[in-house]
């Protein structure tokens, strides 16, 4: 990101001892090391993965429909499958509750359903015999092939903003069957040893077309991120210093050392709009879509006619 040079006045009462400092302010390109310095290592690296990539070829170089729509995959390299794992999302108490939640609900009657529409087309008609249904803990293999069930882990906009929130916002997790598909003259059987649970998200800074407003993404600094109430009352301090530094005579290096870091410890309120303009401005930012690793948990036998 380019510095910002701002000329500043360090000797109010001496019109031509104007000096100017050269003061980089705060971007959306720098949050991932703002993010980093909070140890947020994982929300760095999905917004580094953005910031390394290019757009899409789409008017507006943002994500397409279809993958936005889960109508059809991200390609190549628009997704990501390692850097989210489910080690780290077991962290949250919002995740586990929806996990939690899954473990009972994997084979409740819409995900029967779902399981007979997914599997039984592509068994149905085989030769006789006992066929694995197995993905190798590949979670975009499975979301190509059809999950069981799925739930949203959601934040409400009066949420707290933690690493969870700032790496993936509101994201599914899924879960899917593993084990043996029966094939006899007369039927298909499910065998399910396995189940397994797995993250999706579209990664991205696109506001709906009937938004109003940008999506709001936090009060960010070179240190990282604040509430509303202390980033704007840091700022109204950091003018204050401001202004004191000015009426301390003429700048030396102590006071011009002073003045610019105070400048550069001021807040910016960042919004999808900023990383959007970014993409326009730069031509680079991609939009990917996100897969965590899977995490197997076995169950007792379940035996399934499709």
């Amino acid at each position: 990101m380019t510095e910002i040079v701002a000329t500043s006045s360090l000797s109010p009462a001496n019109k031509h001892a104007e000096k100017t400092l050269a003061i980089r302010l705060f971007g959306v390109s720098d949050i991932p090391a703002a993010m980093r310095k909070m140890n947020w290592n994982v929300a760095a690296d999905l917004m580094q993965y953005w910031f390394d990539g290019k757009p899409w070829s789409t008017i507006d170089g943002a994500m397409s429909n279809e993958v936005k729509d889960h109508a059809a995959l991200a390609p190549a390299p628009y997704f990501n499958s390692a850097i989210v794992k489910m080690s780290w999302l077991a962290k949250f108490e919002r995740f586990n509750k929806v996990l939690n939640v899954l473990r009972v609900a994997w084979n409740n009657g819409p995900a029967q359903d779902l399981m007979r529409e997914k599997i039984l087309p592509k068994f149905k008609g085989r030769t006789p015999g006992v066929y694995p249904l197995q993905f190798n803990g590949e979670a975009r293999s499975v979301e190509r092939f059809g999950y069981c069930n799925s739930r949203s882990v959601i934040f409400r906009f009066v949420d707290e903003i933690d690493e969870l929130r700032a790496a993936l916002a509101d994201f599914n997790v899924r879960v899917f069957p593993e084990g043996e598909v029966v094939v006899t003259k007369d039927k298909v059987q499910l065998l399910v040893s396995r189940i397994g649970f797995y993250v999706e998200d579209a990664y991205d800074f696109n506001d709906a077309p009937s938004s109003f407003f940008s999506q709001p993404l936090g009060f960010w600094n070179f240190d990282g991120i604040e509430g509303p109430f202390a980033a704007n009352a840091a700022n109204v301090g950091l003018a204050e210093a401001q202004g004191a530094v000015t009426m301390q005579g003429p700048g030396d290096a102590a006071s011009d050392r002073m003045y610019k870091e105070i400048a550069e410890a001021r807040y910016f309120y960042i919004k999808n709009s900023h990383f959007v303009a970014y993409r326009r401005q730069t031509g680079k930012g991609g939009d990917f879509q996100v897969f965590s690793d899977v995490l197997y948990e076995h169950v007792p036998l379940v035996v399934m006619t499709l």
